[in-house]
C-alpha cells in the first residue's frame, strides 16, 4: 500500500529544530540549519562511505576505499562520455572517439589566453592583450624552461642548473645537443653525420658545413661568401675574399706573418710581413724554390740544399733599344750604331757588335737584366753570356763546332773567324753546332773577344 504526501516533512533533532526538510512544493531537499552543517554520506553495499558530501567545508568527495575510488563521469548528447576524472589514477579525460576534448582557460576579461586544442593537438597560451608565457621549475624551485611569448625567447636552464637542449633522431641517438655547462653545440652522432646550413633572403645556401667531408663552403652563386677574422682591437687582420679570390692577412698596427710547419712541427716556411722577409727550409729539412713555365717543366730552381740557382734556359740576356724599322729577329747579330742604339751588322769583323738577340732555336734566357717590359720591335733582349742560337753564313766557309765567329757581310749574320788580327775584338762566340753550307741557324756559346 502506498501513500501520497504534499507539502513539507520536517526531520527534528533533539532540539527540535529542523535539521532535514523535504519540500514537495518546491522539490527540494535541504539538510541542516544555521547551528548544526548538513552531511550526505551514501554507503556501498559493504558499509563503507563512497560518497560524501560535508556543506560546511563544501567538500564533496568520491570513493575511499583501494577497492572503491571515486570517479566522475560526464557525459554528452549522444550518450559518449566526454570528461571523466579518474581517482585512482589521478586521471582527467577530455573527450572520446568522434568528439575532441578541448581545455580553456579565461583571464579577468573574458579572453581564452590558454587553450588545450584536442582535435590538432595543439597547446596555445595567450592571446591578443596579453602575450603567453610558459615556465617549467626545478625541485630547488628554479625557473629552468622559459617560453617569453611577449619577446620571442626561449630560455632553458638557471644559476646551478644548467640548460641543455637535445634532439634525437628516428632511431633514439641524439644527434643535436646545445650544451649550457660547456657553451658547445654538438651535431651528428656515430653514423648520422651533422651538417649545418644557412641560407640568404634569396634562400640561397651560403653558409655550409659538410661533417662528412669536413667541409666548409662559403657564399653561393650570386652572393660570394668571405671570411674575416679580428683581432683584440677589433681590426680586421685576415680577410679570404670570394669575390676577387685574394687572401690578405694583417692590417694597419697589425702585421700579418704566414707560416707553415712540417710534420715534424719544423716551421718550413714562414713570410715576415714586418720585414718583408721570405724563409724557405728549416734545420733539417732543406727549403727549395721551383718555378715552372706553362708546359709544366722546371725553369728556375732555387735549391737550398745546395746553395745553388738552377736556371734551365740557357742564356743571361741584357734588354737594349732598338734602332726604328729594324728587323730584329731572334739568332740577329746586333751591334751598337751611332746613337746607342742597336742594328744589325751589316760588315765583317765588326768591333762593335754587342751580342745576338735572344731566343733563337731551343735556346731561351735565363736571366733578363734591364728587363722594362714584354720585347717589342724597339726593344730586344740580347744575349751576352751562355749559349744561344745565332744566324750563320757559311758562305763564307764552312762552319766546324769549335770554330770562333765574328760578323759577316750578311746582314745580321755570323761566319767563320779566320783571321785572328782581324777577329780581336769583334769575335761573338765559339760554335757548338757545325753549318757546312749555306745559311742557318748555328747554336754557340757566346764568348765575347
Amino acid at each position: 500500500m502506498s501513500e501520497t504526501f504534499t507539502g513539507t516533512v520536517d526531520i527534528l533533532d533533539q532540539n527540535g529544530a529542523s535539521t532535514i526538510r523535504l519540500n514537495a512544493n518546491l522539490a527540494t531537499l535541504s539538510m541542516g540549519d544555521q547551528g548544526a552543517g548538513g552531511v550526505v554520506s551514501l554507503q556501498d553495499h559493504n558499509g563503507q562511505e563512497t560518497v560524501r558530501l560535508v556543506a560546511v567545508s563544501g567538500n564533496l568527495q568520491l570513493g575511499g576505499t583501494q577497492s572503491a575510488p571515486g570517479d566522475i563521469s560526464l557525459r554528452g548528447t549522444g550518450g559518449l562520455e566526454t570528461i571523466r576524472l579518474e581517482g585512482g589514477t589521478a586521471t582527467l579525460t577530455l573527450g572520446a572517439n568522434g568528439q575532441d576534448g578541448d581545455f580553456v582557460v579565461d583571464d579577468g576579461a573574458g579572453r581564452e589566453v590558454v587553450q588545450v586544442d584536442g582535435q590538432n593537438a595543439r597547446l596555445r597560451v595567450g592571446t591578443k592583450g596579453k602575450a603567453g608565457n610558459l615556465s617549467v621549475r626545478d625541485s630547488g624551485d628554479r625557473e629552468v624552461l622559459q617560453v617569453d611569448g611577449a619577446n620571442a625567447v626561449v630560455r632553458v636552464g638557471a644559476e646551478g642548473n644548467e640548460g641543455d637542449l637535445i634532439v634525437r633522431d628516428g632511431r633514439g641517438r641524439e644527434v643535436f645537443h646545445v650544451n649550457g655547462e660547456n657553451a658547445w653545440l654538438r651535431i651528428g652522432t656515430r653514423d648520422n653525420e651533422g651538417d649545418l646550413a644557412i641560407l640568404d633572403a634569396a634562400a640561397r645556401e651560403v653558409f655550409r658545413f659538410n661533417a662528412e667531408n669536413a667541409t666548409l663552403w662559403l657564399g653561393a652563386n650570386g652572393n660570394e661568401g668571405d671570411l674575416r677574422i679580428r683581432d683584440q682591437g677589433g681590426r680586421e687582420i685576415l680577410h679570404v675574399n670570394g669575390e676577387t679570390a685574394y687572401v690578405r692577412i694583417g692590417t694597419r698596427g697589425n702585421e700579418g706573418d704566414l707560416a707553415i710547419h712540417d710534420a715534424s712541427d719544423r716551421e718550413v716556411f714562414r713570410f715576415d710581413a714586418e720585414f718583408a722577409v721570405l724563409r724557405v727550409g728549416a734545420a733539417g729539412n732543406e727549403g727549395d724554390i721551383i718555378v715552372r713555365d706553362d708546359a709544366g717543366n722546371e725553369s728556375i730552381h732555387l735549391n737550398g740544399g745546395s746553395g745553388d740557382i738552377i736556371l734551365r734556359n740557357a742564356d743571361m740576356a741584357e734588354q737594349f733599344d732598338v734602332a726604328d724599322a729594324v728587323v730584329a729577329d731572334p739568332g740577329t747579330v746586333m751591334a751598337l750604331g751611332i746613337d746607342g742604339k742597336l742594328t744589325p751588322t751589316r760588315r765583317e769583323y765588326d768591333r762593335t757588335v754587342v751580342g745576338v738577340v735572344a731566343g733563337g732555336g731551343r735556346f731561351r734566357p735565363g736571366i733578363v737584366m734591364d728587363h722594362q717590359g714584354e720585347p717589342t720591335a724597339t726593344r730586344r733582349a740580347v744575349a751576352m753570356v751562355g749559349k744561344t742560337a745565332v744566324r750563320a753564313d757559311a758562305r763564307y766557309g764552312a762552319i766546324a763546332a769549335g770554330d770562333l765567329l765574328t760578323s759577316s757581310p750578311t746582314p745580321g749574320a755570323a761566319m767563320r773567324a779566320d783571321d785572328p788580327a782581324r777577329a780581336f775584338g769583334a769575335v761573338i762566340g765559339k760554335a757548338l753546332t757545325p753549318l757546312p753550307a749555306g745559311e742557318g741557324l748555328v747554336e754557340m756559346i757566346i764568348s765575347l773577344q
